[in-house]
């Protein structure tokens, strides 16, 4: 069993956030790659054509963004020969309200098997990560300045997040009718291993110094769900400590079910269209080690908040900064209640076309679309492929979606052998 006070976690979650900045390209490209048998994690209706069997490898695949007009390059600064992490610049372009996102996947193995009759299996296993956090800025300047700054001033600092891991088993059917059109369909049984969700009726933490005597008062009415991750308060003294379990890759009890739908379509020689919906109706009911934890009242607290860029640049003993956020954590005083709840996975939609000009060049264009409760997303990219060989194949992809409009991927494809 590990410790880690809730306020270092909420930290933790909002410099993921700052660091998801530096991505924002989708799995465009892959849903444009025909010659790769791991295209068919992005539509269930695609199999090799002339292959009988396919294999796939470990595989890992990630994505990661915020919103506004964060650069990697806002995340550090120059001082002498080094850079150092200096997110003042970031902070300054934040908006009141902000979002990160962080989502990965990682396919331990894929299988495909054509059958006869025009028909093909697919099966797989997969590792994926959801994390959406939703925070004011006020919470990053908190962080990152310390309270002084702020003195006499009432900060709001309440972040919401849904996060959470799963193991994802599969197994799809497909069929070919004709030479020109195909479907597929994919059941994805789904095991949770982690989660952490706040609740949207309580999210307030506000933070307030006093200018007298520099004590600080915060008001809370801030509560969230969890299971496998934060699992335990020790509740000796006045205070308390959020216990965080070793997280483990076994399935467990809590469970549930996603699908997958996709079609292809051939026009002719040169042009093929694509569409695909995937974890359609997905969702995991946490049952086991599922708790729900609140903070509700006033607190006064005679310490003071170490700024993070105190931390960061090491002029502050960690253990300092760790006393002073554990005798912060002893007055919040978070109940614990056994609750189950559910957390629903993203649904997305790939629509995508090809225009083959000659047998060396292709042309093409995907559009992407993400939905959930805490976050919409949509994409367009248009991309080009040149065969340099029969076996190797070079392209590019330029991207723009409703957080980013410079987006651009490179991709090389070797596929040698029979």
């Amino acid at each position: 069993m590990k410790t880690l006070p809730m306020l270092r976690y909420c930290f933790l979650l909002l410099f993921a956030a700052f660091a998801g900045a530096s991505f924002a390209q989708q799995e465009l490209m892959l849903h444009q790659q025909t010659a790769l048998w791991q295209t068919a994690a992005t539509n269930p209706a695609f199999f090799p054509q002339e292959k009988r069997i396919a294999l796939g490898l470990p595989s890992f695949g990630l994505d990661a963004a915020h919103s506004g007009g964060i650069t990697f390059n806002d995340l550090l600064r120059r001082k002498g020969n080094r850079n150092i992490v200096d997110l003042g610049k970031a902070i300054d372009k934040l908006e009141p309200e902000n979002e990160g996102y962080y989502g990965q996947r990682f396919e331990t193995f894929s299988l495909g098997l054509r059958l006869p009759g025009k028909f093909f299996l697919q099966a797989s296993h997969a590792v994926r990560i959801s994390a959406v956090v939703n925070y004011p800025k006020t919470l990053a300047e908190l962080f990152w300045n310390g309270n002084a700054p702020y003195i006499g001033q009432t900060l709001d600092v309440g972040f919401a997040t849904t996060t959470f891991d799963w193991n994802e088993l599969s197994l799809g059917i497909g069929r070919r009718f004709g030479e020109s059109f195909s479907l597929g369909i994919r059941a994805k049984y789904l095991s949770g291993i982690g989660a952490v969700q706040t609740d949207d009726d309580h999210r307030l933490v506000s933070v307030y110094t006093d200018p007298d005597i520099y004590q600080l008062n915060l008001q809370t009415d801030y509560a969230f769900h969890s299971s496998g991750t934060i699992t335990a308060i020790d509740t000796a003294g006045l205070g308390f400590e959020l216990a965080l379990n070793e997280l483990k890759n076994g399935f467990s009890e809590n469970s549930g079910w996603a699908f997958d739908l996709g079609m292809q379509l051939q026009l002719g020689e040169r042009i093929s269209l694509s569409a695909s919906l995937l974890d359609l109706g997905g969702s995991i009911s946490w049952k086991k080690n599922a708790n729900y934890f609140k903070s509700q009242g006033s607190f006064d607290y005679d310490g003071i908040v170490i700024p993070g860029t105190d931390i960061i640049n090491g002029t502050v003993d960690s253990l300092d900064f760790t006393a002073a956020l554990d005798s912060l954590n002893d007055v919040l005083q978070f109940e614990k209640t056994p609750a189950e709840f559910t957390s629903e996975l993203p649904t997305r939609v790939y629509v995508g076309g090809t225009y083959k000009l000659s047998d060396r060049w292709s042309f093409g264009a995907v559009l992407f679309h993400q939905n959930s409760a805490r976050r919409k997303l949509t994409s367009v990219g248009v991309n080009a492929q040149w065969s340099i060989l029969k076996w190797l194949t070079v392209g590019g992809m330029y991207s723009v979606n409703n957080q980013s409009a410079t987006n651009i991927g490179l991709s090389v494809v070797a596929t040698p052998g029979p």
